[in-house]
């Protein structure tokens, strides 16, 4: 994490690349001029989780980049969460902003077993706005969901959507 500037990607990339790994999966956003990466990368020789840290840190100015590193373990459950087992849904929420909107969508979620993969949510003025890509397991009624969360959005006062990744591709440029 470090204050947003342009090259922290390639400051990062070229770190990994210094000693010698190769990066497979990667995550960045910039949240209030904040920079924020995720990755994974795989190295031919053994570079322990310090290594990369020290690495990484040192890629920019002193004190510029706070960085956490540790060894990749796959999840035994990641594979529950994208199998034939489940689908996945596209949740958007509009409307005025309000404490708690955030917990009390997730919250819901959490109790019936639905991951969330992905989540966005910001104010335009005083509308809120989240967006959020989650995987529901095949013996959730989709129905009774949305009708869960359309009463979570009638006590928030806002909008709650649920619509299937498929369509929401097809309906929105990502």
């Amino acid at each position: 994490m470090a204050e947003d500037r342009p090259g922290i990607v390639s400051a990062v990339s070229q770190a990994v690349l210094k000693l010698d790994g190769n990066i497979v999966a990667l995550s960045q956003t910039v949240l209030n001029d904040y920079f924020t990466i995720i990755l994974i990368a795989d190295f031919p020789e053994k570079v322990s989780a310090e290594q990369l840290r020290e690495c990484v840190e040192n890629a920019g100015s002193s004190g510029e980049f706070s960085v956490m590193s540790r060894p990749y373990q796959p999840s035994s459950t990641s594979s529950r969460f994208s199998s034939a087992e489940s689908t996945q849904y596209m949740l958007t929420a509009t409307g005025t902003d309000r404490k708690g909107i955030i917990h009390q969508i997730s919250q819901s979620l959490a109790t019936k077993g639905i991951n969330i993969l992905d989540i966005a949510t910001y104010l335009e003025a005083d509308k809120f706005i989240l967006v959020a890509q989650i995987v529901v397991p095949s013996d959730i009624n989709v129905r009774c969901l949305q009708d869960e969360l359309s009463a979570i959005g009638v006590s928030k006062n806002i909008s709650i959507n649920l619509q299937h990744i498929d369509i929401f591709k097809a309906t929105n440029r990502i």
